[in-house]
């Protein structure tokens, strides 16, 4: 017998429990207050794809969750009529059944929990975030915000095909001898790679092979910071790079580039780039001083234009004056802020589309304070954060393998990763649907754990070379009670997330 509308409403639905518990996992992190909520947007999500949900396997299907009424899943009257005609209409079955129906929303709501699981992940885990990019999806995201005398954002080129790469020159599993290689931009998988390692242990060597064959494959741009001055001579030759060392010579990005010059626009610029300033210094702004630095930001930025960029040295000024009209005295701030722009560190010659659409290596003073270095990676990152998380989703193909955009890879990363930066957390939560990649190199897992923003939880590939480090961080990685300090030299353990396995993997040797 054909559905009818009454029978939508005292039917029962239900979903696979797997399902059940990423929708009361999102029920919890966004405050809803009834369980239908998620089942809804689930349903809806999987009606925004054209194909069928595929059939459940038997271990999904013997492990169902409590059901729901259709009047609390659909609502009553014209919003369930509205269900019915879009379900009906997506499978193109006119003469459904009621058993046809509640197996359709069964798979429907399963499909689509995962679906929103993802897009959680792709939204940086945060409210906001996730329902920019539900409406990105939609194709409505930010249409009514934009002005008119603003013109879209060109989308940066993206770079085709699986990138896979050895893991290392010799890249052989210590017990199988099989070849271990991790695919970049596979399905399912993660761009991002920690590789961690003492000093000597080969963990830079290993990332420059890495990095070598990436380019060997893939024209993509690269950014670069190198401490240690190691890195300059083999990407330039690899990736075609330009080599820059401020202050002698400054970054020509403009990091104070806003695309909009409306008032939101602004505002939530001038608190990203007041984030990265103060994230100079070890100790936290008060909260007089960190509003202060806010609205000399956003005063620059309102007064920038095209052929005038702002520039660090006039939000300093204006910080003086924001100071002044205060009736404040310069204190720690103003005294580091000032310090710091006595240099040239970036000239606004090129926007972040232009100066990330070409490879560059940064060398970081050695000379300069910890302060300089860190003010040249903050606001460098959070430009590029910025830039790749404004693009489109970077495409999939039919096996789900996605284009790639940008490559950024920090070494000595424990430098930056102390400062807790936002634009960091952002480039490694969200760059992926972007075809961003970023590869971190550390010297300890430890480097990692005082962290908040769960990095390594982000890591597409996890490679952990000789090091001593507490067996808390290192277990909770790797699993099991593996030491890194057993190593041998060129061994390393490797793990890669979409493997869901340990490995002991020989990347190298001098023979």
């Amino acid at each position: 017998m054909v559905v009818s509308i009454p029978d939508l409403g005292t039917s029962t639905f239900r979903t696979t429990r797997s399902a059940d518990d990423i929708c009361a996992s999102l029920t919890a992190k966004l405050g809803w207050k009834h369980r239908y909520v998620a089942a809804r947007l689930s349903v809806g999500r999987s009606l925004s794809l054209p194909d069928q949900p595929p059939e459940l396997n038997d271990e999904d299907s013997e492990n169902m969750a409590i059901p729901l009424r259709g009047m609390q899943l659909f609502g009553e009257d014209s919003h369930s009529a509205t269900w019915l005609a879009l379900i009906t209409q997506h499978s193109g079955d006119a003469e459904m059944t009621k058993k046809g129906l509640q197996g359709l929303v069964t798979r429907h709501w399963h499909r689509g929990a995962f679906l929103l699981k993802q897009d959680w992940d792709d939204g940086g885990q945060q409210m906001h975030g996730f329902v920019a990019h539900l409406s990105e999806l939609a194709g409505f995201a930010g249409d009514g915000d934009r002005h008119e005398d603003t013109p879209p954002i060109a989308a940066a080129a993206t770079f085709p095909g699986e990138v896979r790469l050895p893991v290392g020159e010799i890249a052989r599993d210590l017990k199988s001898n099989e070849h271990v290689t991790f695919s970049v931009n596979g399905a399912g998988g993660s761009p991002h790679m920690a590789i961690i390692g003492g000093v000597g242990s080969g963990k830079t060597r290993t990332a420059l092979h890495m990095l070598r064959t990436l380019r060997q494959n893939c024209e993509l741009p690269l950014l670069a910071f190198d401490f240690k001055g190691d890195l300059t001579d083999s990407f330039s030759r690899s990736f075609g790079a330009t080599s820059i060392t401020p202050p002698e010579m400054a970054i020509p990005l403009d990091v104070l580039h806003v695309p909009s010059s409306d008032d939101t626009s602004i505002k939530t610029a001038a608190a990203r780039i007041r984030d990265s300033i103060a994230s100079v210094k070890a100790r936290k702004p008060s909260g007089v001083q960190s509003e202060a630095l806010r609205e000399a930001v956003a005063s620059v930025l309102r007064q920038s234009s095209p052929d005038a960029p702002a520039s660090l040295p006039d939000v300093a000024s204006a910080l003086e004056s924001e100071y002044d009209d205060r009736g404040r005295k310069p204190d720690e701030l103003t005294a580091t802020f000032n310090e710091l722009t006595q240099f040239f560190l970036f000239k606004p010659k090129l926007s972040p589309a232009e100066f990330f659409a070409r490879s560059w290596i940064i060398q970081l003073p050695q000379d300069g304070s910890m302060e300089m270095r860190r003010m040249i990676i903050n606001l460098t990152l959070d430009a590029l954060d910025r830039w790749i998380n404004s693009q489109p989703d970077a495409p999939t193909d039919e096996q789900g393998t996605r284009n790639l955009r940008h490559l950024t890879m920090l070494d000595e990363a424990h430098v930056i990763l102390s400062t807790r930066l936002p634009a960091l957390a952002n480039l490694l939560r969200m760059s992926r649907s972007k075809g961003g990649s970023l590869m971190l190199i550390s010297q300890s897992p430890d480097d990692f754990e005082n962290t908040e923003d769960g990095y390594l939880d982000n890591m597409g590939m996890t490679l952990a070379f000789n090091t001593q480090a507490k067996p808390g961080p290192t277990r909770r990685i790797f699993g099991g009670t593996v030491s890194l300090a057993t190593l041998q030299i060129g061994e390393a353990l490797c793990r890669i997330r979409s493997e869901a396995r340990t490995q002991k993997v020989i990347c190298w040797n001098n023979t």
